[in-house]
């Protein structure tokens, strides 16, 4: 499934080292359209679109490269106009710039990358995806975004 809209980088591209979109063995199933840019601890997470924002977990300090740490990754969620979400992953421990109804313009800085979760290297996972029933969180599916826009 490709995605409908454009979509702009999720980190300033002066502090992108690769963008990877098969490093991870967690990139399956249903989050086999999701990308990893490689970046800095610290480096600004930047909304990839407009949307509201309808998510955020901000809470843990919690993170490395055991599965066990699967649930403690804070993230926002950002609803676009298109029906489309994106998911910003992996992100600092009480980072976030931005609240749950707030409406943020593509390029808004929302939060900033740190090592929440089940990580290994510093880095932004990010996905855009469709919900496919009533419960975003297991009833979804990733879509291919081939390229961003600047």
């Amino acid at each position: 499934m490709t995605a409908v809209n454009c979509y702009r980088l999720p980190v300033p591209k002066v502090s992108l080292r690769r963008i990877d979109r098969t490093l991870s063995p967690a990139h399956t199933g249903k989050l086999r359209y999701a990308i990893d840019f490689i970046v800095p601890e610290d480096t600004p997470v930047l909304a990839a679109a407009d949307g509201i924002v309808t998510h955020i977990k901000d809470d843990s300090s919690l993170g490395g490269s055991d599965v066990k740490y699967w649930d403690h990754s804070n993230f926002v969620v950002i609803m676009h106009k298109n029906g489309e979400y994106s998911r910003y992953d992996h992100l600092a421990y009480h980072s976030s710039r931005v609240a749950v109804g707030q409406h943020v313009s593509a390029n808004h800085a929302i939060s900033r990358v740190g090592m929440t979760g089940y990580t290994f290297m510093p880095h932004l996972h990010f996905q855009v995806f469709v919900a496919t029933g009533i419960n975003i969180w297991s009833d979804f599916m990733t879509v291919e975004v081939k390229n961003f826009v600047d």
